[in-house]
């Protein structure tokens, strides 16, 4: 009885067919975009970093969709009004300015954001926050928001607190790279402000915790939330995201 040969352009298919399945399903396997670091500092205090890398960091006041797929990492940014419930301090959200005659003259430090970079500045309670510089934000269509500056250039601020929070700011490090980092410990500002002097960050800015501190990151074709308290995140009016 004679063996029964397959053509050779038969095979050929069956061959592509199957290279083909093969590549599908490992397209299919989730990959994280964004490039996450854990580490431990002398202290014995616990960090998560989540680095920007070649994403863009961008602010609004729209609640983001954890269904969006250009989305990777969502904090929150500026304090909360607890009376308006609305940005304490002045807001820029790419070229539309909000609170310009409600600048907080507490608040020592400000971040500019423009194309998804960002720059950490002192604004001296505020001072510096004239209408100059505000029109060199808004002719970029640029971002800004007012906040606690734990570092500057290098140098840690002093605080007496002794509050004990879990901790996150989005920080500058060397080679003017930005990334979030976040405590996993609750601790006091001063420690924290410590803690990252010795991960190397040259410029850092707080963003919202306590009851405020519900985020979430994209894992794969996952969604993971982070901040444990979360209590007020159904007030919350503002966010900081890193996207595509």
């Amino acid at each position: 009885m004679k063996r029964k040969h397959i053509p050779g352009i038969i095979l050929l298919f069956f061959l592509a067919a199957a290279s083909s399945s093969f590549l599908i399903s490992f397209k299919a396997a989730p990959i994280s975009i964004l490039k996450i670091e854990n580490k431990r500092t002398a202290s014995g205090n616990n960090y998560t970093i989540f680095h920007k890398n070649d994403m863009k960091l961008d602010v609004t006041l729209k609640r983001p969709l954890k269904s969006d797929k250009s989305i990777h990492l969502c904090i929150a940014g500026p304090f909360t009004d607890l009376v308006s419930l609305t940005v304490d301090g002045l807001f820029i959200d790419n070229g539309i300015v909000h609170n310009r005659n409600k600048i907080n003259r507490s608040l020592g430090g400000g971040i500019k954001i423009i194309n998804g970079e960002c720059e950490i500045f002192p604004t001296q309670k505020g001072k510096l926050l004239n209408d100059s510089l505000i029109k060199s934000i808004t002719a970029g269509k640029g971002s800004f928001f007012q906040q606690i500056q734990l570092i500057e250039k290098g140098k840690g601020a002093k605080f007496k607190d002794v509050k004990e929070f879990q901790r996150r700011a989005i920080v500058k490090l060397k080679q003017n790279k930005t990334a979030v980092i976040e405590s996993y410990e609750h601790i006091t500002l001063a420690a924290f402000t410590k803690d990252l002097l010795e991960l190397g960050v040259l410029d850092a800015i707080y963003t919202d915790m306590g009851s405020w501190d519900e985020g979430w990151y994209r894992k794969g074709s996952s969604v993971e939330t982070i901040g444990r308290l979360r209590t007020q995140t159904a007030r919350q009016c503002n966010w900081v995201i890193l996207k595509n």
